[in-house]
């Protein structure tokens, strides 16, 4: 895609569907996809210097009352240096990826929602991009996996005054019932030029090379790029540690016991012995995946999304 400016592709995650996986192998090869003209910028960049400070922005307009606080022409401002720093020409391809783009875990665990402060932050990101943004790819996962995980992840970052116990959120869930199709249908209407690259998380293992490809563009040889080094991302919790760990919240409240949760972890490590989490019923899982599979085959006929098959 020629044009006189560099154009973006936006990789926005969602959480808990192999984002670092992703990010680990573009920030491997980067040095390789820069010489094809390919400008992956490190996701902890991405992160400190564009989606935090419009996260700040949008904050504030909602009227949380954070320490630090970024205006509308900071922000402006943070994101044009942002941009012009990656060093991109005309008609390169910047690819950034950062999973917390709509928002964060803990959003989903509390409202029981998809990332309930997204309606904020998706404007707010997509309009300080300064560049055309021609590709978003994305990726969803089934409700009671995606939901487990994110509470999983909820809990590790959590501070003590902060934890919901399990039961609140699963009711929150089977309440809301939330729908990818609300979701993508605002990153669509955010990115109005943009085409959207969609794979259900459980078809990732058969579609890797591909998602990677897409990300890249065509002058990009997959075959050629690097495996990342050594996984460092962390092994999902086993039922039994999440279990003793809201115990533990029980008993003894919500600091101590996240004092301990990795001391917990590492007794009950996720494995034959101990299955991962699971918080639902026989019952309500079927349900929350039968919503799932109606909600994924609603947004493949949606103008502008390609949902990736193995």
């Amino acid at each position: 895609m020629a044009t006189d400016a560099p154009h973006v592709v936006v990789h926005g995650g969602v959480h808990k569907t192999a984002t670092s996986h992703i990010q680990a192998i573009l920030q491997r090869n980067a040095g390789r996809l820069r010489k094809s003209g390919v400008y992956y910028v490190h996701h902890r960049d991405t992160r400190k210097e564009f989606t935090v400070p419009v996260q700040l922005n949008g904050y504030e307009k909602l009227g949380f009352n954070y320490k630090t606080k970024v205006s509308d022409a900071e922000l402006t401002q943070k994101a044009r240096v942002f941009f012009e720093g990656i060093g991109a020409g005309p008609g390169d391809r910047i690819v950034i990826s950062d999973e917390n783009m709509p928002g964060h875990s803990g959003h989903c665990v509390r409202g029981g929602d998809l990332y309930g402060r997204r309606a904020v932050l998706l404007p707010i990101f997509a309009q300080h991009i300064p560049y055309p943004v021609p590709e978003i790819h994305l990726a969803v996962r089934n409700y009671a996996d995606f939901f487990a995980s994110t509470f999983i992840e909820f809990l590790r970052s959590a501070k003590g005054e902060n934890v919901i116990p399990e039961a609140q959120m699963k009711r929150a869930v089977l309440s809301n019932l939330p729908s990818w199709t609300g979701f993508i249908n605002e990153v669509l209407a955010c990115f109005p030029q943009a085409q959207l690259t969609l794979w259900r998380h459980e078809d990732f293992g058969a579609l890797s090379d591909r998602v990677i490809g897409n990300l890249c563009g065509p002058d990009v040889d997959v075959a050629s790029l690097a495996a990342p080094g050594r996984d460092r991302g962390r092994p999902s919790a086993s039922h039994r540690a999440v279990q003793e760990l809201l115990i533990e919240i029980e008993r003894s409240g919500g600091e101590a016991a996240l004092a301990r949760r990795v001391e917990i972890q590492d007794a009950y490590p996720r494995g034959p012995d101990y299955p991962g989490y699971d918080p639902w019923s026989a019952d309500e899982r079927a349900h929350l995946i039968r919503l799932y599979n109606k909600d994924v085959a609603e947004i493949a006929r949606c103008d502008r999304v390609t949902l990736l098959a193995p």
